[in-house]
């Protein structure tokens, strides 16, 4: 996101490298940055190739504005293409601060792609960083079937989540659950 520098970003480098860290050789990882424009950053790549990937982490960089519905819209074309050719899970993790200032900044925008992405079998875990991040944008989009939402504040909290809960937040647990 273009909003993001200093603070924010660093945690979200932190927590992609701790992804990556966390993720074996038969997992593949791609990069979506949404700034100024949206763009791949990082083509699916295999984490057999971990330093790649790595040294794709830390050349993210802040880029002026935060348009975020067309970051998840090349991220979700990036989901979609590489699906077929790709054995596991194809999840799309959105790292934000929630404040997108370009093209639609309304909930139903996102949570339309989050719900066709979830028929097409695409799940989404929405990551908020950063100290001034509004939650009502990700709660809504957190909440489409095969979404969750996660806040981390800073890296310490951010290693010590991923470190335990890291498989709950890139797995669907359930579906259509009735409790009685």
């Amino acid at each position: 996101s273009g909003s993001m520098s200093g603070q924010p970003l660093d945690t979200v480098k932190a927590s992609l490298r701790q992804v990556a860290s966390q993720m074996t050789g038969r997992d593949q990882l791609s990069i979506v940055l949404y700034g100024d424009r949206s763009h791949v950053h990082l083509a699916p790549t295999s984490l057999r190739e971990r330093e790649r990937v790595l040294r794709a982490i830390d050349a993210i960089q802040s880029a002026g504005s935060t348009a975020m519905e067309e970051g998840l819209r090349v991220g979700f074309d990036t989901a979609f293409r590489s699906k077929p050719g790709f054995s596991g899970t194809t999840r799309v993790m959105l790292f934000t601060d929630e404040r997108p200032n370009v093209g639609a900044t309304d909930k139903d925008s996102f949570m339309g792609m989050a719900r066709e992405a979830s028929r097409r079998g695409v799940g989404m875990t929405t990551v908020g960083v950063g100290v001034q991040f509004g939650a009502e944008l990700a709660t809504a989009i957190g909440s489409v079937r095969g979404g969750n939402l996660v806040f981390f504040g800073d890296v310490p909290e951010m290693t010590q989540r991923f470190t335990r809960d890291f498989d709950t937040f890139v797995t669907e647990l359930a579906y259509d659950m009735h409790l009685t």
